[in-house]
């Protein structure tokens, strides 16, 4: 998440949460990379069934989402449907920690967004906003220390489930199965989402749902390109996407923002992260077509379509040569999107839209889907009493889009933070400083929706439909293994630095092989083998 995303910026385009893909390689074999709840495991399948799944049907869409693509609305629905009937909260206050990507929003009454949230949940919310590259840290010093808030967002570390056992209160009684339709919101989660909370063979938590949004697609200037006369629906292979790369490269403008390594990749079918054979795990670092990969990315490198300076690119560097039209093709997410177009204040037409992924020799490639979490909402142990009071808030909190309850969440008190332009809320200035982001501890699914220019978030679903039947999903996502929560993420950068180097040239693609047994060595054999036996455990029930 780039650190200055304004609240405004988010909630603009009408969904929650954004993030914007780095500039290096770590995107599609190091997923927890970027994403700090991203690849939360479980320990085993037996126990408490997941959460029964009873979809929220107050809203039709102008398109409706297939194959996990979100659904397109082009307003915000009149005479928005009322989920939570009752006040949901018990006169006391709640304490809740949660990472942040943006300035802290200020204490209630004086926010009237919050102030007001407060007064529909009957109980007042307590935030502690942490920066989100402090919150690790922080969260571990507060467990350490037997000092927890009530709610607060919980990140993959090691020993998880352990920590959750001990820590945070155990959900299923209240969740499992049918027991989950006494929190409609909450029975609108996705099955997929509710994996990231399922440890220990129970339910620890609320889902900071994500589906198809964070994964990551390449970006296309196709105005731009459309002035050239270049359609990136001629690119069918690599070589045609090089000789295009060449083509629209010139003094002035290059055709790539970073190196396309994940696009690459893709093309290439590589595993998103492992693959799964007969209960042997691969992962993606071991199969012969990385070399593959490095063969293209030198290509590219050479051909000099790429800017030279992709590697130093800060993610507002990234955004700025997209939009100003100095670079052509740029990596980016679907909760880019919309964020790209709503932060271009340049006098200049600006258009884009998603990349087509044609196979490295022919056919299809694949897309390789993000975590369908962020993270996951935990109560803490000391507060049993009051669990079916914060799970009525938690449900509040997930009100889906569409719903009255959502406005309040996101956008707060009509008439101070907010007016109505048709069904559409448009904020305030006072509201632009007061809107709340509780996205990374909760989140309801996410919609196509921007009503700035509806034209915009139907371009993007079009694009989501179209990759949702390639997607590849990581098969040990949610399968936990304490050596994967700790050690993945710096073996994954130790490799990804050989790989760059392989690609600016200063080592030789032989030396791959040494940096992929140095990955096994250190911890890749030992993952692999717990993920393997973990998978085993759950086949056996």
């Amino acid at each position: 998440m780039n650190p200055d995303l304004s609240r405004r910026t988010v909630l603009s385009y009408g969904l929650a949460g954004a993030t914007i893909a780095g500039a290096g390689l770590l995107s599609s074999c190091s997923s927890q990379g970027d994403s700090p709840g991203g690849d939360e495991g479980t320990s085993g399948a037996e126990g408490s069934d997941l959460p029964k799944h009873v979809p929220f049907e107050g809203t039709t869409p102008d398109v409706k989402g297939e194959n996990g693509a979100a659904d397109f609305y082009r307003n915000y629905p009149q005479d928005p449907a009322v989920t939570v009937s009752d006040t949901p909260g018990d006169g006391e206050p709640i304490s809740a920690m949660l990472s942040i990507y943006y300035p802290a929003w200020g204490d209630a009454p004086e926010n009237t967004a919050l102030d007001e949230l407060n007064n529909e949940l009957g109980s007042a919310l307590k935030f502690q906003q942490v920066p989100g590259a402090e919150y690790t840290s922080k969260f571990q010093t507060m467990v350490a220390g037997n000092d927890l808030p009530t709610m607060m967002e919980v990140r993959n570390v090691a020993r998880l489930p352990e920590l959750l056992k001990s820590k945070f209160i155990d959900l299923s009684e209240h969740l499992s199965g049918e027991a989950v339709t006494a929190y409609p919101n909450l029975a609108n989660l996705p099955e997929t989402a509710w994996q990231a909370a399922r440890y220990n063979g129970g339910i620890y938590g609320i889902p900071a749902t994500r589906g198809m949004w964070q994964s990551a697609i390449m970006h296309h200037r196709d105005d731009l390109l459309a002035e050239r006369g270049m359609d990136v629906e001629q690119i069918t292979n690599f070589d045609d996407f090089l000789a295009f790369c060449i083509e629209v490269t010139d003094a002035k403008t290059f055709a790539l923002t970073t190196m396309p390594t994940t696009y690459i990749r893709q093309m290439l079918r590589i595993p998103n992260n492992w693959q799964l054979d007969n209960g042997n795990l691969i992962h993606a670092y071991e199969v012969p077509e990385q070399e593959e990969a490095l063969n293209a990315l030198r290509k590219l490198a050479e051909a000099k379509v790429i800017r030279p300076d992709w590697s130093t690119l800060s993610s507002d560097q990234v955004r700025e040569l997209f939009t100003d039209g100095s670079t052509l093709m740029t990596s980016g997410t679907y909760q880019g999107w919309t964020r790209w177009h709503r932060s271009h204040t340049g006098n200049w037409p600006f258009d884009f839209g998603g990349m087509p992924i044609p196979g490295f020799d022919g056919g299809e490639g694949v897309a390789h889907l993000a975590a369908p979490t962020w993270a996951i909402g935990a109560i803490s142990k000391g507060n049993e009493e009051r669990v079916e009071t914060l799970l009525r808030v938690w449900n509040y909190l997930a009100a889906p889009f569409g719903s009255k309850e959502q406005l309040t969440v996101l956008y707060g008190r009509e008439g101070a933070d907010y007016e109505l332009d048709g069904s559409d809320p448009v904020q305030t200035e006072q509201g632009k400083k007061n809107a709340m982001l509780l996205t990374t501890i909760v989140c309801a699914p996410q919609m196509a929706y921007y009503p700035n220019d509806p034209a915009v978030a139907e371009k993007l679903q079009a694009h989501m439909q179209r990759m949702a039947p390639i997607a590849i999903d990581d098969p040990v996502r949610y399968v936990y293994s304490d050596t994967k929560a700790a050690k993945e993420v710096t073996l994954s950068r130790e490799a990804d630095d050989v790989f760059t180097d392989i690609v600016l040239g200063r080592r030789e693609i032989s030396e791959w092989a040494a940096a992929v047994e140095n990955w096994r060595k250190k911890g890749g054999d030992q993952m692999r083998g717990e993920l393997e036996e973990a998978v085993a455990a759950e086949a056996d029930g």
